[in-house]
């Protein structure tokens, strides 16, 4: 008896937790305001676009052309290519525009990711008060720069980022590429996260989407403040956080969108890189993180195909039936807001699965050095168990 009552206490804890989850993914939807809601510019500050690079003839073309034709005046765009092997380089001298200036990479020193590395160099270029941050396969409405930077002035923000629509066209991109969205929405309470405003561990930013003041981004030391990191964008909010500055998160998935991956390989060889690296490459932490992400996954689930199979409808069962009904209705929330196919709910058990697999990968990845983007071996991290 004691038993199970146990175990309905913990059918129950894990019933609330969903449930708060709710909770903060409808208050996000709230906070987490549509970026073209906000017109207003009073002010005209110069904004610099800064776009790396590298092996990217896929997307470059249509991504660099939705930014020179952005209806916003003050504007130059920079991009950096970052020793691309491909026809990305031609096809940048191919397009013809005032706004637009190339620049060559340099050799990537030790110690450096690629990505910081070029972005690094891109802001040492740049002549605006502002700098917008993103990458090159990310489309943009022509409006979305007036609108972001509108948001920005509104909230008096030091950095702004945003959600894109993510572009998930085979099963392999849509059993990969919602998690990262589905996390910030559901676990991150942003509400707590701007009232706390120096906490370093409720944050997030969209490398694909970020708009921060010069004098800021010069202020916590740039790229080369986060050099290491594979999840510079994450780090440089954090640092931003950190030094009294004011971070908001928006949505931008009616202006901007990105076909981050085009298939399960290309998506799982890009979590591998960075999904350690979210948990500051300690590993107590991630493995905790992991298995309690599948315990409020896997257990109710099992619990009301058990309770069906046995005809036993107590109240495990009960709160096991609320548990999923509430897990359903986050992604089906999560896809309305951020233009996910509806039926992605479905997945999400599969979903849940790999982006598991995908972190334990990431981690024996980073701990053996093995971990390669492309075409480049990333630096060793410094791991640790707590």
């Amino acid at each position: 008896m004691n038993q199970f009552f146990l175990i309905q206490i913990n059918a129950f804890r894990l019933m609330l937790f969903i449930l708060v989850q709710v909770v903060i993914a409808i208050s996000n939807a709230i906070l987490m305001k549509r970026i073209e809601k906000f017109t207003k510019v009073p002010a005209k500050p110069n904004v610099s676009v800064l776009i790396p690079a590298r092996n990217e003839e896929k997307s470059i073309r249509e991504c660099v052309n939705s930014l020179i034709n952005q209806n916003y005046q003050n504007l130059e765009v920079i991009v950096l290519d970052d020793n691309s092997t491909d026809k990305t380089l031609q096809i940048l001298q191919g397009i013809k525009s005032n706004r637009l200036r190339i620049i060559q990479g340099k050799p990537l020193p030790d110690g450096w990711v690629g990505k910081s590395w070029a972005c690094q160099q891109l802001s040492e270029s740049a002549s605006g008060d502002l700098l917008f941050f993103t990458d090159a396969d990310t489309i943009f409405d022509k409006k979305t720069l007036t609108h972001a930077i509108s948001a920005m002035q509104s909230s008096q923000a030091d950095l702004i980022s945003a959600i894109h629509k993510n572009e998930v066209k085979t099963l392999g991109e849509k059993i990969t590429i919602p998690f990262i969205v589905w996390s910030i929405f559901t676990i991150l309470p942003l509400a707590a996260a701007y009232i706390l405003k120096r906490s370093k561990a409720l944050c997030a930013a969209n490398g694909k989407f970020m708009l921060l003041r010069k004098e800021v981004y010069r202020k916590i030391g740039g790229h080369a403040a986060v050099k290491d990191n594979a999840i510079e964008d994450v780090a440089l909010a954090k640092l931003v956080k950190a030094k009294g500055g004011k971070w908001r998160m928006f949505d931008a998935s009616n202006l901007s969108s990105a076909r981050m991956y085009h298939s399960f390989t290309e998506a799982m060889q890009g979590f591998t890189k960075n999904f350690f690296a979210l948990f500051g490459y300690k590993i107590l932490i991630a493995l905790f993180v992991w298995t309690w992400i599948g315990i409020i996954t896997y257990l109710p689930l099992a619990r009301t195909g058990l309770g069906l199979i046995n005809n036993n409808f107590d109240a495990e069962f009960l709160y096991s039936v609320i548990s999923v009904t509430a897990t359903c209705f986050l992604w089906v929330l999560m896809s309305v807001k951020f233009k996910f196919p509806l039926h992605q709910f479905l997945f999400y058990p599969i979903t849940i699965t790999v982006s598991i697999f995908i972190g334990l990968r990431s981690m024996i990845m980073t701990i053996a050095n093995r971990t390669v983007w492309k075409g480049r071996r990333l630096k060793s991290a410094k791991v640790r168990w707590l």
